[in-house]
């Protein structure tokens, strides 16, 4: 659930763009092949009416068993078999899981004061002063 909210809370990027391959119609909006789109990530994972209270972290919203295919899309949205929605997303959370479980059970460590803002016409989306960490020490766990 901490991480899934991390995705949704924190995008990699604000923004995926494509071009359209074939004319279409969506929602009264018509589509023309070769017209750049944008898919609004950051927007998306921030809807009010999709995520209610976008603004806080709770990580407990993921907790609900619901289908997150089109609302959830911090890697593109849609189903990864159909090309639509990043490949590598599984293999970006199992690695998120295991760097957590290091970062909150393998070491102890300071976080100073800094600037974590993030520009959403970058990508990608990283803290305006990096992520900084004082006095690491190993806990001894293992």
């Amino acid at each position: 659930m901490f991480v899934q909210e991390v995705r949704r809370y924190y995008p990699f990027t604000p923004f995926v763009g494509a071009r359209v391959h074939k004319d279409f119609v969506w929602d009264q909006y018509e589509f023309k092949k070769g017209v750049l789109v944008l898919l609004d990530v950051y927007g998306m994972n921030h809807d009010p009416v999709i995520w209610g209270d976008p603004d806080k972290f709770r990580p407990e919203r993921f907790q609900e068993e619901k289908d997150r295919t089109y609302c959830f899309i911090p890697q593109g949205g849609g189903d990864p078999a159909k090309g639509h929605r990043c490949p590598g997303e599984g293999i970006t959370i199992e690695i998120m899981k295991a760097g957590l479980n290091f970062l909150v059970n393998k070491i102890d460590f300071v976080v100073p004061e800094q600037d974590l803002s993030y520009s959403l016409s970058r990508i990608p989306t990283l803290p305006k002063s990096g992520f900084i960490m004082n006095q690491i020490k190993k806990t001894g766990l293992e």
